[in-house]
């Protein structure tokens, strides 16, 4: 399936993204939710691909700042991401039940759209988590601060929202992920005591960035057990 890139006004900025199996009949069900660095929408294309065949419509985007989006990463922040990802689900008409897919930061983000969203699903690929003072301090030098700061994450407002989530959740990590603590790690697994089934894959030899790693040709059994398992995930 080709991929249908689509521009959207919002605020100051332009963000762009692509859908991949909808039309004008069948909006996406699944939200795509990059991490941070130089991260952009096209990297599950490899995932969003599987699943628009297997009858799951999809999107993925860049946040401000990144990929083709206008404006800058520094000066936005974990709550204007947020205020991003329900501009674009509204501009797609898309309705829940939704499943949303995020990845690092992008794990926090979808966290944190659970009570507006209420999605059947998330699926999180080794999903980072911030303390409530990270989510308006721009990106930037007083970011990072805040992030060095922090030393107990179990009071995160994405673990809070976690807690109220009622549908099935995969969480994947990689075995040599050096970037996610195990604290952080541990409440995610920990945390979903509302959710219909929890599920944690593990790749043995993985790092922190997995799309990466999954997309590569040495790993085609790996990936395509992760396609297995979000499958199994998303809603019928």
């Amino acid at each position: 399936m080709t991929p249908e890139t689509f521009t959207l006004p919002f605020e100051d900025l332009l963000l762009s993204g692509a859908t991949i199996g909808a039309d004008a009949t069948h909006a996406p069900v699944l939200m795509s939710l990059h991490g941070g660095g130089t991260a952009r929408h096209t990297g599950v294309h490899y995932l969003m691909q599987p699943l628009a065949e297997a009858g799951f419509p999809g999107v993925a985007f860049d946040f401000s700042g990144h990929g083709d989006s206008s404006g800058q990463v520094q000066g936005s922040a974990l709550n204007h991401r947020v205020a991003q990802a329900r501009a674009v689900a509204s501009h797609l008409a898309m309705r829940p039940p939704l499943a949303l897919i995020g990845t690092s930061m992008g794990g926090h983000i979808a966290c944190r759209l659970i009570e507006h969203s209420k999605p059947r699903a998330l699926v999180l690929f080794c999903p980072a988590a911030y303390s409530a003072e990270a989510e308006t301090v721009p990106f930037g030098p007083a970011f990072q601060q805040v992030l060095r700061g922090t030393t107990d994450f179990r009071a995160s407002p994405a673990f809070d929202a976690l807690e109220t989530f009622e549908g099935r959740l995969l969480v994947v990590y990689g075995d040599e992920d050096t970037v996610i603590p195990k604290a952080v790690q541990q409440q995610y697994a920990e945390r979903a005591r509302r959710a219909r089934c929890v599920e944690v894959v593990r790749l043995p030899g993985a790092p922190h960035r997995l799309h990466g790693w999954l997309e590569s040709e040495a790993q085609a059994a790996a990936r395509q057990h992760v396609v297995e398992r979000m499958i199994a995930t998303l809603p019928p």
